[in-house]
């Protein structure tokens, strides 16, 4: 266990009760087979805005230490989303999409669904129908 007060909080629970578990499963680099710097795991402030582009060159990288569903929690809903709610810095925005929204649309949902529903929800597909009957 790491002697970083701040790296505790981030490891499993099992580890807070003192139990024992496998470091490398989390911080081995697979491809070296080396130990993973701690710079690997250092998520600053500004890594909830750009962790995309982490996740976007190897998809592998969050699956080190994140299943799956860690991003679905976040990056889909069940029920949509007013933009006033999803964009609260921005109440004046009433369509947030952007201005080549409706060329694209087909292709980005097929794309990525999960995109749609973290503002639509999963279960919203009225919007959908009403021009793709």
């Amino acid at each position: 266990m790491s002697a970083i007060p701040v790296v505790a909080a981030y490891h499993p629970e099992s580890l807070a009760a003192g139990q024992q578990a496998s470091c490398s499963e989390c911080h081995e680099d697979q491809q070296k087979g080396t130990m993973k710097p701690f710079s690997a795991f250092n998520h600053s402030a500004s890594f909830i805005n750009n962790h995309r582009f982490y996740a976007a060159s190897d998809d592998r990288l969050c699956a080190t230490c994140h299943k799956g569903s860690f991003c679905s929690d976040c990056h889909t809903n069940q029920v949509e989303m007013k933009p006033s709610t999803r964009y609260g810095y921005r109440p004046d925005r009433e369509m947030p999409h952007r201005g080549n929204f409706m060329t694209l649309h087909k292709i980005e949902g097929k794309l990525d669904p999960a995109g749609c529903y973290r503002c639509h929800g999963r279960s919203n597909n009225e919007r959908c129908v009403a021009c793709h009957h």
